[in-house]
């Protein structure tokens, strides 16, 4: 009976986003004084579904944030990611080619850059740097979800780009009440812990 009551206890715990948002990794400490000359969003990986390859919901969270913002700023708007499955086909688009199709779709205007060698985060930090520097671009707005963002930014300031951190708030206001988006936001949490503590061991 007590583990049934404890168990109880945690699960409801995990739906309160007051408690969540206290599992959340720290984001690094901020750089003051950036200028940002790009904005980068960093992709959720592909999804494939009848045949067809497209981006996933996260990833379409992210995409449309980074590119209002940087049609907001008026700044470039850099796509990175690559293929996360292994191609069926010749000629599959990679997560970077999704990406700035929805972006020129709607917004046609705005400057896109695709970085799309990309296999995970370090790499996204490693390519996406090489074509920032050779714009002479080195302060960003780096976008993703929150829970991704404290290893992102970690890995892009490995390689000299100093990034300002923008997300879409998932949390409800509410910090007591009961939420399944809360729930939903643990397996990604404890994921990100782990992920934190296997690239410190292997990249930074």
């Amino acid at each position: 009976m007590g583990l049934t009551w404890l168990a109880l206890m945690v699960l409801v715990g995990a739906t309160l986003p007051a408690v969540v948002r206290g599992l959340l990794p720290p984001l690094p400490r901020r750089n003051t004084g950036i200028s940002p000359q790009a904005v980068v969003v960093v992709g959720a990986g592909r999804r494939r579904q009848n045949g067809q390859v497209s981006l996933t919901t996260r990833g379409l969270r992210r995409l449309q944030l980074a590119a209002s913002l940087a049609n907001e700023h008026g700044l470039p708007l850099l796509v990175s990611g690559g293929m996360n499955q292994a191609p069926q086909s010749d000629g599959e688009p990679t997560e970077a080619a999704l990406m700035a199709e929805q972006v020129r779709r709607r917004w046609p205007a705005l400057e896109v850059i695709e970085e799309g060698q990309s296999r995970n985060t370090w790499q996204n930090a490693l390519n996406s740097a090489e074509l920032l520097a050779a714009r002479g671009v080195d302060e960003i707005i780096l976008v993703s979800d929150r829970t991704h963002l404290p290893r992102a930014l970690l890995c892009f300031q490995s390689q000299g780009v100093l990034a300002q951190a923008a997300w879409q708030k998932r949390l409800p206001k509410h910090a007591w009440r009961p939420s399944a988006g809360a729930l939903s936001m643990v397996p990604e949490i404890w994921y990100e812990w782990l992920a934190l503590v296997w690239y410190h061991l292997r990249y930074l």
